[in-house]
């Protein structure tokens, strides 16, 4: 079992102008663990997944991949590897099929029909998804949706901005629990970015908490 580290920031420091967002953050994110990150709109929460994929690069500091800088990884191969999923699940016009193969083409891959059916059951929804219209689908589905594209790249680490926020109790719920078990069936790591502190403590096994002013400091809870 590799309990190494996917993920680890070093002294990360992300300020715009006269701003500092936060710095010398640090963060190590380990294979099969759910670490939360938190805090009030604006501190930063979603800039911290995109410094992970090399979207953003920091003022200061150092991110890695499996002990590897990621600035020497090429970005379409790290981008596989940890996958971020945005705040609004993005649905692209045609049906389920046509969704989860968009993300397998960006990277040049394939996967067969009975292949989409096993990443939908991973999630909860049934084989009858596939031909329904993405853009027909409740708030739910398409988060699942999405992190069933995510899945099929076999992702060592998948980044999560908000993937409840839009949701009624219900379906949060439900997303939560097919998240927990993803987790269980695969080593991999997430890092989930949320506004509700209560969420953070409720659903994963880690929570860090970013407390503006004062720089940016961060606390671990």
């Amino acid at each position: 079992m590799n309990c190494g580290s996917i993920i680890k920031m070093e002294n990360v420091t992300m300020s715009f102008d006269d701003r500092v967002l936060f710095e010398n953050f640090s963060l190590t994110l380990k294979h099969n663990e759910t670490v939360g990150i938190t805090g009030p709109s604006g501190c930063g929460k979603s800039t911290l997944l995109r410094i992970a994929t090399d979207l953003i690069t920091p003022t200061s500091g150092t991110v890695y991949f499996e002990d590897q800088d990621i600035h020497d990884i090429d970005p379409r191969l790290l981008r596989r590897r940890v996958v971020l999923v945005p705040q609004e699940a993005s649905m692209f016009p045609g049906t389920v099929r046509d969704n989860l193969l968009w993300g397998l083409h960006v990277h040049k891959l394939n996967a067969s029909d009975d292949e989409l059916v096993v990443a939908l059951r991973e999630v909860n929804l049934d084989s009858e998804y596939l031909l329904k219209y993405a853009a027909n689908l409740s708030g739910g589905e398409k988060q699942r949706v999405a992190l069933a594209r995510a899945l099929l790249l076999r992702p060592s680490c998948l980044l999560l901005d908000e993937p409840t926020s839009a949701l009624d109790e219900e379906s949060t719920l439900r997303v939560e629990s097919t998240i927990n078990s993803v987790l269980k069936d695969r080593m991999i790591g997430v890092l989930i970015v949320t506004h509700s502190r209560e969420q953070a403590e409720r659903f994963t096994s880690r929570v860090v908490e970013i407390i503006p002013p004062n720089g940016g400091k961060v606390n671990a809870i």
